[in-house]
Parts: structure tokens; sequence; C-alpha cells
């Protein structure tokens, strides 16, 4: 009889109670897991992101900064106090001079003949007067039956303009030995020549400038700060400047904020009348103030030129027991006009 075949499923065998069971390697488990690092890599990213965009903008917000910062000196402007040809011009543009080294040097003969006028006028005032003196002495030793007593008040009187003569031509004498050492100009600082246009062999005119020095001793820097941080600003803050063309940070401190800027409505028209500019934009844009900043201390190896832009962080001071009051990032009121 043939043998019936089974219908029965046949079950898998069992694992023995007892014994662990091994993973099971699954493909489409492990892309899904690998889908999720991008989108948690990219969260990470932007959470760090908006923490440095905060912190950067809580310290923009915090202190007073700007951009709008200028290298200031003085300009020592030079001009002979006498009239001459210049014969000797030992300097040239852009050169450093020290006080007390000679620029300029104006031809001296004409003023060498003025003191030595004033010396022979001098010698004849003196003659003068030893003759006027003698001839008072003889006079007030005779008696009034010889002379009058007018006559010797007139040698008196005329030995006193004598002596008031030789006083005058000594004061000549002063003052043509001031123009004679007036033919030298000097340096009355140490700094820098700058445009020099003055030439040997020009005629130099009193009082008329020839030549400009740039203190090399009074540098400093002006910000021009937005007046909506100028009340956190005090004098003696520390402050931080970065020149435009210099890498390292520089350290000064505020020295003084001005009291006052140019008001154009204030400016009287033709009629001596304010004149009032009747244009006001719906926008109000701060107004700029300037901050006197004293560097502490310059590099031997920077070149500070008058005009150079920099950028100026304040470090404000912050009195025991106090703190600042931060302004909101938006206020109405500063868009509103009266």
């Amino acid at each position: 009889m043939p043998e019936i075949a089974s219908t029965t499923r046949k079950l898998p065998p069992t694992k023995p109670a007892g014994r662990e069971t091994t993973a099971v390697y699954d493909p489409p488990s492990i892309k899904r897991r690998l889908r999720v690092l991008p989108i948690l890599a990219t969260l990470s990213i932007a959470a760090v992101a908006a923490g440095a965009v905060w912190i950067l903008w809580q310290n923009y917000m915090g202190k007073p900064w700007t951009r709008d910062g200028t290298v200031r000196a003085y300009v020592v402007m030079l001009a002979p106090e006498v009239s001459g040809k210049v014969i000797e011009l030992p300097i040239k543009d852009n050169q450093l001079v020290h006080k007390g080294d000679l620029l300029m040097k104006i031809d001296p003969r004409d003023y060498h003949v003025a003191v030595d006028l004033a010396k022979a006028a001098i010698k004849q005032a003196e003659a003068d007067l030893a003759n006027k003196n003698a001839q008072q002495a003889r006079r007030n030793a005779l008696t009034d039956l010889a002379t009058s007593v007018e006559e010797k008040q007139t040698y008196t009187s005329s030995a006193q303009m004598a002596e008031a003569a030789l006083a005058q031509h000594n004061a000549q004498l002063t003052q043509a030995n001031i123009n004679l050492e007036r033919t030298e100009l000097r340096s009355p600082v140490n700094g820098w020549i700058t445009n020099l246009l003055t030439r040997q062999g020009d005629y130099a005119t009193a009082g008329q400038q020839v030549m400009s020095i740039v203190d090399a001793d009074s540098f400093w820097l002006d910000g021009y700060f937005e007046e909506t941080a100028v009340n956190q600003i005090r004098d003696g803050d520390t402050a931080k400047i970065w020149l435009l063309g210099y890498d390292n940070v520089l350290y000064g401190r505020v020295d003084s904020v001005a009291r006052g800027i140019v008001v154009s409505n204030a400016t009287p028209g033709n009629s001596g009348l304010a004149n009032v500019n009747p244009i006001f934009t719906w926008v109000r844009l701060a107004q700029r103030v300037p901050v006197r900043i004293h560097f502490d201390k310059i590099p031997k190896d920077l070149r500070l030129v008058i005009g150079m832009t920099a950028t100026i962080e304040i470090e404000p001071k912050e009195k025991p027991g106090t703190h600042r009051v931060q302004h909101p990032l938006f206020d109405i009121r500063l868009f509103i006009s009266k």
C-alpha cells in the first residue's frame, strides 16, 4: 500500500530554554537610524550658532562701540616773525625733527645792520647824556645871582630827556637783536614736517605760514558715538582700539566727552532769526557725539597718521551696588517725534 504524504507543516526546532538569542541583522532599521544623524547634526550646529549670535548681540547692546573713529593730533603752523630771503632750508618733507632744530634761515644781513645802527645810536645818546649832565651840574653850582631858577630847570629837563633817549636806544638795540635771532626759525616741538612747499630762495613774509609740523607727542583718538550710548561712557573708562591698518589691539582711556555739536537749526538767517528746516524725517537718526580717547601706549612699529580710521569699544565702569539698564531691542518712542 502506498505511503500517504503527511500534510502537517513542520515547525522549526525550538531553542533550549536558558540560552541567549543573537541579534538579527536588519538593514532597513540601520538605514532609518542613519537618516536621523544629519538632522541631529543640523540641530546641534543651529543651536551653537544661535548661542553665538545671542552672545554677540548681548555684547553689541551691552558695550558702547563705534566704527567711526579718527586719529587726531595737533598741527603747529609756523610763520616767520621777520621778512627776508630764505638762504637755508636744511629739512625735507615728512622729515622727523626735534625741538630746537633749525628749520629755516632768513638772510640776516639787514638785521646785522640794524644792530650796528642801534649800537651807534646808543653811543651818541650816551655822549649827549654826559654833556647834558655836565651842563646841569655847572648851572646848579651857580648862585641865583649868576643864573635864574628857570635856566637851572631847563638844563635839568634837558638831562632827563637825554637819559630817556638813551633808554629808548637801548630798547631799540634789544629789538634789533631779537629780530636778528628770529632770522633762524627753529622747531618748537618734536614732530614731522608735512606738506612742505617752501623752497630755498623764496621770499618769506613775516606772519605768513611757510610750513607745518605734526606734533609727535599729541596723538589722540576721536570716537563719534551715537547719543544713545554716550550716557554709558565715563571719563577714565578703558577703550579697546582696532586701527584699520594694524592687526593688534590697542588700549586707551576716555579723556572727555564733547559737550556740544553744531545745531543746524540754530544758525541765524539774514534777518537774525533762527533758520529752521521745515523738513523732518519720520525716522529719527541718532546724533553722533565726539569722545576724546588717549592712547595708553603707542607701539614703536606703529605709524600713526592723522585721519586714520579705527573701531572703538568702551568698557564702562560700573559703580558698586549699581547696574546699567539695558535698552530694549525695539522702542516705538524712537520713531515718534513731537
